[in-house]
């Protein structure tokens, strides 16, 4: 019983091996890893962009400075995204113009949330 059990679980890690080698050669030809096709793609670092929508229902969730800019806030999240290359071009990946960026803020794990319109 013992034997049959071991020699089931070998079959089943060989057969197991064998896909996960197919998967993996198929997932590189594609140019897409293991990690975005369960979690998505992911542009340029950890950015979220948020699109401030006036009417949206979530608009409440928001920042203040997203929903109400002034020329202020407009002129120190441009700035913010200026000074960091990475972020330009996390922008530039997602068609964002940087004039339209409204506001960015830190996240907790250190990514940025990008609110623009």
């Amino acid at each position: 019983m013992m034997k049959k059990t071991i020699l089931a679980a070998i079959v089943a890690a060989a057969t197991f091996g064998v896909v996960s080698a197919q998967a993996a050669t198929y997932v590189e030809a594609g140019g897409w890893t293991p990690r975005e096709i369960l979690f998505g793609k992911q542009y340029n670092g950890n950015v979220t962009a948020i699109r401030v929508d006036r009417g949206g229902f979530d608009r409440h969730t928001y920042p203040r400075q997203a929903i109400y800019p002034t020329g202020n806030s407009l002129r120190l999240a441009q700035a913010v995204v200026t000074e960091d290359p990475s972020l330009v071009a996390a922008l530039q990946v997602r068609g964002i113009a940087q004039h339209n960026v409204l506001w960015v803020q830190t996240a907790l794990n250190g990514g940025k949330i990008v609110y623009y319109r």
